[in-house]
Parts: C-alpha cells; sequence; structure tokens
C-alpha cells in the first residue's frame, strides 16, 4: 500500500514492506517528501534493505508479524516532524529512528523521545490506557550493544529483531490497524491531557494573558450561543470578534478553546470515538503561540492541546488527501492578519495554495455536521506580507464558501461582506471598544495611533497624555539609553515578578551599528523563555540585553516597554517617512510600506501596561525632530 494520504510516505503490512523493491519505496517516499535531496535519496537506500531484513527475521520467528504495520516518513501529530518509520506490533507502537552516523547525543535523543511523546499525548490510539509507544534509536553500519532510557532504547541494526521482540506481547495483546492510525482525525489530545489542561487552566492565571471575565462574559456567552445555534441548525458560520488592542480578543478566544463550553457539542468521527477537544485555538503570531505554550506546559502535552500555529495547522490540512480537522470549532486570532493568497503561495511553495481565510473555510466544510471558524480582528495591526487586504479576504473566502454559511460579527464589516452579496447578522456584543490590557491607561492605544498619524494633533494629543499620567500610566522618552536601562532596574528591583524589555522596529537599520543594540533573530527567537524566565535565565527581558521587534511582540504583554525608536520611521518636515527603513526585498507585495510602519510604531507603543519609556538615541541626529514631536505629545522628557 502506498501512500494514500497526508500523513505518511508509505504504509503497508510487514510481508509487503519485506518484499518491496528499495527502488520503488524510495520514489513513493520522494513523493511524498517534496523536498527530498540527494543525501536522503542515499540514506533511504542505505538504510531501508537492513529494516526490511530484521522484520523479515521476526516474520520466521512467529507467522502473525507478517500481518503487523509498517510506516515510512511519518508526519508526527500537531507537528511537521517526520519519524524514519513506526512499526505496529502486537501491544506497542515503535517509532524507530535510523542513524547512521551513530548519533547518541542528548540533543539527539531528547529529539527521538519527543517523537514517542507526541504520540503518546497526541495519537487517540496510543497512551497510557492503550497501547504503549517507545522510539528505539537503531545504529546501521555500526555493531553496538542496546541502551535504555526512558521513553527510548538505543540499540544497533543487527540487535534489531531481538530488541522487537522484547516489545512484542503475546496473545491477547494485538498491533494497532494499520489503516486506523494512519487516518488523520486520530490526531488528537489524550483525554486524561485535556482534563490536566483544564484544570491547570482554571486554577493558574496567564501572566502574558490578563484575566478579565467580569469584562468579556457578555461577549463570551454570545459566542457560545451562535456556535449551539449552529450545532442545533447544522450549518457553517463564521463568528467575528473585534476590539482595540488589549480588549481581551484573545483571552475569550483562550476561554472557548479550554473551557467546556462545547463539550455536549463533539459529535462522532468516522473512527466513531468523540473529539477530546472539540475546539482549537489558531495563531499566526508564533511568539504568542510559543508563550502560550510555554506557560501552559506544566500541565502536559507541551502546551499544545488547545494551543496551535496557524501555518503548521494549513501545512497539515491543506493537502487534497487530508481528512477533515478533528475540531468543529477552530478560533483564528488575529484573523485580520491572515495571508492572502500570493503570501501562502510563496511561504508555503505551492503555486495552487489559496489563501489562509479560503483555506479555512474549506476545513470548516469537510468537517462533518457542522462547523464554526471564529476570527478575532484586530485593528490597525496589520505589519508585514500578505496581511493588508483584511477582513475582505474572509468575505471573499465565505462567499466562495457554498450555501450553507452565516456569517454574525460587528457592525463594522457589514458593508464589506454585503459588497460580496453574504447575509451578515450585526451582532453589538461582538466588538470590545476598551482595552483593559493596561492597570492604568484605558486611553493609551488611541493616544498611540494619534502619534502615527499623519499631521498629529499635539495639542490634544498631550492632553491625552496628561490624563494617562492622572490615572498613573507612565509615558517618557530620553535621547540616553543607560537612563532608561538604569530606570526600570531601579523601579522593579524588588518586583521579580514584572516584566520589561527592549523592542525594536523591525525595519530599522541603524541602531545596531551606533548604539550597539542586538535584535533578535524572528525565526530563531523563544518568545517563551524571553518573557517568562527570571532575570537569573539568560534569556529574560529583564536583562535588556536582546531587543524584540514587532513580530515578537504583537499581541504580548510587559509591564513596561522601552522602546528604542529607529530611523526607519521619522519625523521629516513636519511628516512622518520610512525613506530610511529596510526595504522589503519583494517589493511588489507591499502596498503601502509607510502604513505598515505606522502600526507597527502603534505596537510597539502600546506593549507595556504601566508605562512605556521611549529612547531616540542621541547619536542619531535624525531623530531630533521625532524627539520634539513626541515630547509635544506629552511625553515627559526626563533628560532636563
Amino acid at each position: 500500500m502506498y501512500n494514500t494520504n497526508q500523513q505518511c510516505g508509505w504504509a503497508g503490512n510487514w510481508l509487503k514492506f519485506q518484499v518491496s523493491n528499495i527502488d520503488e519505496l524510495v520514489v513513493a517516499l520522494s513523493d511524498f517528501v517534496k523536498t527530498s535531496t540527494p543525501e536522503q535519496f542515499r540514506a533511504w537506500k542505505k538504510s531501508l534493505p537492513p529494516l526490511q531484513k530484521q522484520c523479515g527475521c521476526i516474520i520466521k520467528e512467529t507467522s502473525k508479524a507478517s500481518h503487523y504495520g509498517a510506516i515510512l516518513e511519518y508526519v508526527l501529530p500537531e507537528s511537521e516532524k517526520r519519524v524514519d518509520a513506526i512499526l505496529l506490533i502486537s501491544g506497542a507502537v515503535l517509532v524507530i529512528e535510523l542513524k547512521g552516523n551513530g548519533n547518541d547525543s542528548e540533543a539527539a535523543l531528547e529529539q527521538a523521545a519527543d517523537y514517542a511523546r507526541r504520540l503518546y499525548w497526541f495519537h487517540s490510539l496510543c497512551g497510557e490506557e492503550k497501547v504503549k509507544v517507545h522510539t528505539l534509536v537503531v545504529s546501521y553500519g555500526i555493531n553496538g550493544q542496546n541502551k535504555k532510557q526512558e521513553w527510548i532504547t538505543l540499540t544497533s541494526i543487527d540487535q534489531l529483531s531481538k530488541t522487537i521482540s522484547e516489545f512484542d506481547l503475546p496473545a491477547p495483546a494485538k498491533p494497532i490497524d494499520l489503516d486506523q492510525f494512519i487516518r488523520p482525525e486520530v490526531c488528537q489530545p489524550a483525554p486524561s491531557l485535556v482534563r490536566a489542561v483544564r484544570d491547570y487552566y482554571s486554577k493558574n492565571s496567564l501572566p502574558r494573558i490578563k484575566r478579565i471575565d467580569e469584562i468579556t462574559s457578555v461577549s463570551v456567552k454570545r459566542v457560545v450561543d451562535e456556535i449551539h445555534k449552529t450545532h442545533l441548525q447544522k450549518r457553517r458560520k463564521l463568528i467575528l470578534l473585534s476590539g482595540v488592542p488589549g480588549a481581551g480578543k484573545t483571552y475569550i478566544g483562550m476561554q472557548i478553546a479550554h473551557e467546556s463550553f462545547l463539550d455536549d457539542l463533539a459529535e462522532p468521527m468516522s473512527t466513531g470515538d468523540k473529539p477530546t477537544a472539540p475546539a482549537v485555538f489558531l495563531s499566526g503570531n508564533r511568539p504568542l503561540v510559543d508563550v502560550l505554550q510555554y506557560e501552559m506546559r506544566q500541565a502536559g502535552g507541551g502546551g499544545r492541546v488547545f494551543v496551535r500555529g496557524v501555518h503548521d495547522f494549513m501545512k497539515r490540512y491543506s493537502g487534497a488527501r487530508s481528512g477533515p480537522p478533528p475540531h468543529h470549532v477552530m478560533i483564528f486570532d488575529e484573523a485580520q492578519r491572515a495571508w492572502d493568497e500570493q503570501q501562502v503561495r510563496f511561504s508555503h511553495k505551492d503555486p495552487s495554495a489559496t489563501s489562509e481565510p479560503e483555506a479555512f473555510i474549506r476545513f470548516a466544510n469537510r468537517v462533518p455536521g457542522w462547523s464554526v471558524v471564529m476570527g478575532l480582528i484586530g485593528e490597525g495591526q496589520q505589519i508585514s506580507y500578505g496581511e493588508e487586504s483584511g477582513v475582505v479576504l474572509w468575505a471573499k473566502a465565505v462567499a466562495k464558501g457554498g450555501e450553507g454559511w452565516d456569517v454574525c460579527g460587528p457592525s463594522q464589516f457589514e458593508q464589506t461582506f454585503k459588497n460580496e452579496r453574504v447575509k451578515y447578522v450585526c451582532a453589538h456584543e461582538l466588538h470590545l471598544s476598551k482595552s483593559v490590557r493596561f492597570h492604568f491607561a484605558l486611553g493609551l492605544s488611541d493616544w498611540a495611533g494619534g502619534v502615527v498619524e499623519d499631521s498629529p494633533q499635539t495639542c490634544e494629543l498631550s492632553k491625552m497624555a496628561d490624563s494617562l499620567r492622572a490615572d498613573g500610566y507612565q509615558l517618557r522618552v530620553t535621547r540616553r539609553l543607560e537612563i532608561a536601562k538604569k530606570f526600570l532596574w531601579d523601579k522593579y528591583r524588588d518586583q521579580p515578578e514584572a516584566r520589561f524589555g527592549l523592542l525594536t522596529s523591525a525595519r530599522d537599520k541603524s541602531l545596531f551599528s551606533t548604539v550597539g543594540i542586538s535584535t533578535v533573530n524572528s525565526r530563531l527567537f523563544r518568545a517563551g523563555p524571553w518573557y517568562a524566565d527570571p532575570e537569573s535565565s539568560p534569556a529574560s527581558c529583564r536583562r535588556l540585553t536582546d531587543a524584540i521587534t514587532e513580530f515578537s511582540a504583537q499581541g504580548l504583554e510587559l509591564d513596561h516597554a522601552l522602546l528604542v525608536w529607529g530611523t526607519d520611521f521619522i519625523q521629516e518636515h513636519g511628516s512622518w517617512n520610512d525613506n530610511r527603513a529596510m526595504k522589503f526585498q519583494r517589493k511588489g507585495a507591499i502596498h503601502d510600506s509607510l502604513q505598515l510602519r505606522r502600526n507597527a510604531y502603534r505596537v510597539l507603543l502600546t506593549r507595556g501596561r504601566e508605562g512605556v519609556l521611549i529612547c531616540l538615541p542621541k547619536v542619531l541626529a535624525e531623530l531630533n525632530e521625532t524627539h520634539s514631536l513626541l515630547v509635544a505629545c506629552g511625553c515627559e522628557n526626563m533628560d532636563v
């Protein structure tokens, strides 16, 4: 049996695997792994024949093994990682990692152990109460002795058949059915893990997500009611929830996903089982996902039970042969930043890909019975490639989705959907107009928005700043970075739980060479430790060493932000310009680069719950006019 779905490159029973021609196997695997390299081809041709031979040895000893399952290049649940092989034997699932270099470093072993944990956590047919999972790290071409650790066993290819037999249980134990194992819908968290995560979520506040039940309860009730109505009517629905920055959109999405509002709505899948997690919270904001998973990891499952990355989810369910997601409710955080068709095609290297909104409408159409896509919409937060179309993409996607779709949301989007001839129901409960992110500042978003607009109304903004200051919010500006750092260290010296950190713009190209500020690589950055770790950790934001950009700050909170202003967005002759900004490599993909700079600095100015301290380094004379504007807009000048 060759590849019949998006979960693996090849699957069949051991007898078929043993007699399969190696060239045919390699062709099947290369068709599945589109990025195969010549090195990968050589590795398959070298490692698979010994594995076939070892399976054959076991078949000779016990005929029942001929019906055991073999799976090659299996994509792990909730991951883009693939394992070399999985063997389904009586009473166990064996993850096979083939090592031609004998690599048994701690990092390599931990990665191999994580493969077993992922199946244990996120495959409904595996786990403590079902079938045990274990990883065999196998050296081929190198003789060695067995060595066992938790989750993994190190062995050599000549010892493999003997090692496998040690895990093979006698009757009445049976192997998992191969066809059942590779179905996409079985990839969902174990019930015990769901219970543990929900218990943890209910008892522990997330430091970067403010609990505001008394503010959001009306909106949550409307969303839950709409979902139940959709279930009753057996239809499809797009629910839009909008709000100003810091209004609680993410918190509402987390509530809907984690709490048990929807458990009574779960319906049996093709396997006969009901989904253990009927809703999933998805975000294209990788740092936000990293922080949420990092802070929820103590509950188990690596924090991934209810929180996933949008782009990984897209890759998993976009294939022509992918099954439906196991979730009836998909919550898309920061849905205004959903990628358009051009960006998805560029990022996923797929010329046939659609926009993210259209893809999610298609996913929802494949879910049996009924489904809901919930979009959390922020204002003015599009900051990069493919994000400029906003809600229009969702209207176009629903228009293509078919007759079974309804849309419910705040009134400001009604005309957008009417333009696409989509029926739209307005609900005032689905717009959050007041920010609750900040301890002392309910008007910070309006102030920041006014500052970055052309011809800022300085008198009005100065009054807004006075009002913020009267409520306890701190707006300060300085030309000296050492003064700014000392201020924050002194202020929070006796508050170890407080979080403050350096922020800069991603398109600045002056600060490193002139001030020595090191900006994290957004692709490699781990936001969880930066936001959550104590000051004793080298990764902690409190050290004020590594600066993050708007891409790592959006949707997340600090108690106090230290924004070092760059030359990519400056005042010049009374107007904002981005002439000195780092240019976008794909110029045709950007419609208004200056607007993206406005949005970026609006994000950067609104990350602190108690205050923002803005540093415009004195060595950069081109920032003089910007400094004067910020003072005129009400920032307290620390240098006088």
